[in-house]
């Protein structure tokens, strides 16, 4: 059996009710982002810094200043040269090592070897 709700837990989900469908009929929906607590620091200490009540404002913000910028603008802006295109993590390095090395014992002969120095 269903328990009854009290007198505001009816209030509180006929709230949460109206303002699901004021979102819907406004076109909003909710976000959630995943970010590195370094990042968020930084965020939050922007937001504080340009006088933002809330994190929401600087993302519509950011938002209608990107969608205002020219395609080629957003293009350039994502660009992003000091990023690596890919990690090479240790380990990949390693098995890599190995498998070049196997590769080698099985079919040797082309190994790279440094020129010798010559004492002059």
């Amino acid at each position: 059996m269903a328990e009854e709700k009290t007198g505001a837990a009816k209030h509180s989900a006929d709230y949460r009710d109206r303002e699901k469908k004021k979102a819907a009929k406004l076109g909003i929906e909710d976000i959630t982002i995943t970010m590195p607590v370094g990042i968020k620091k930084a965020l939050a200490e922007e937001i504080k810094r340009h006088g933002y009540k809330q994190v929401q404002e600087l993302w519509q913000d950011m938002a209608l200043s990107w969608i205002a910028q020219d395609p080629e603008e957003r293009a350039r802006r994502l660009e992003r040269p000091d990023a690596p295109a890919f990690y090479i993590s240790p380990k990949l390095a390693r098995q890599f090592e190995a498998a070049s090395m196997a590769e080698l014992r099985r079919d040797p002969g082309d190994e790279i070897q440094p020129p010798e120095m010559r004492k002059g």
